[in-house]
């Protein structure tokens, strides 16, 4: 929104515990994502939005349903060693019994996991404890007594911010600065095997253009659903043919390649 008025937006907001600190085992933190957005005049918008964590949660539910292993890296078991279970992994996230998704980075400090760790707290600061709702687990405590028969919900808490450009300079001007930048980007010289620099949103945009003309491939499990949604609000179930058919996750030992 802020974007179309010409402006750079930002929007933050913390979640349900999913992510373990740095060195830790337990899920203490979300994976409270960061997104900013800012106009260009040729290429298509900048648009950044991303986790603080090295996955999203949905990532872990996609590899799950596809039957495949995921990498070293991307979580911890309830003891905080590696795991490329999806399954065990969302299992104990629903459960809250240990480890969870890692940090930005990873695993440790080798590879800086601590500034995802950071960038999570960040968020967890703008959204939660200024305000006044929940932060890092309290986000979505499971474990709380509510009164018998009182449904409770996520406290949830949001930061939104935006900066107009016409206060800095022209808009236009900005514009066609972020874009030469971009170009730049674009236009420099690529790793051996790539084709392609891709600039925040290009991704997106391209793969929107396609699905709009040619549909969006849904699996067996989200079809599925879908399709209990419909049935309990009444409304017909969506008619489409499942991109795959369901399959069970045979856990394999760490190291091996991805199913």
């Amino acid at each position: 929104m802020a974007v179309e008025e010409g402006m750079i937006g930002i929007s933050l907001t913390n979640s349900a515990p999913l992510v373990v600190p740095t060195h830790g085992a337990e899920m203490l933190l979300g994976t409270n994502p960061i997104s900013l957005g800012a106009p260009t005049r040729r290429n298509p918008a900048f648009l950044l939005d991303m986790a603080t964590s090295v996955v999203p949660r949905g990532k872990i539910e996609v590899y799950d349903r596809n039957c495949h292993q995921m990498p070293v890296g991307w979580a911890v078991d309830e003891n905080g060693y590696d795991c490329q279970n999806p399954g065990q992994v969302l299992k104990n996230l629903i459960e809250r019994v240990g480890g969870g998704i890692l940090p930005l980075g990873g695993r440790g400090e080798e590879f800086s996991g601590y500034k995802g760790y950071g960038l999570s707290l960040m968020v967890d600061i703008l959204c939660g404890v200024l305000s006044g709702a929940g932060y890092g687990p309290n986000v979505d405590d499971v474990h709380g007594n509510p009164e018998a028969g009182k449904t409770v919900f996520p406290n949830v808490g949001h930061f939104f911010a935006v900066i107009d450009i016409a206060r800095f300079m022209p808009v236009e001007g900005f514009a066609a600065r972020l874009d030469d930048y971009i170009d730049r980007l674009k236009g420099s010289r690529k790793a051996f095997d790539q084709e392609t620099v891709f600039i925040h949103g290009e991704k997106e945009w391209a793969r929107t253009l396609i699905h709009r003309e040619v549909g969006i491939p849904i699996g067996e499990n989200v079809l599925g659903t879908l399709r209990r949604i419909a049935t309990e609000a009444g409304v017909e179930p969506p008619v489409v043919q499942p991109a795959r058919e369901q399959c069970e996750f045979a856990p394999s030992k760490q190291g091996e390649a991805d199913a």
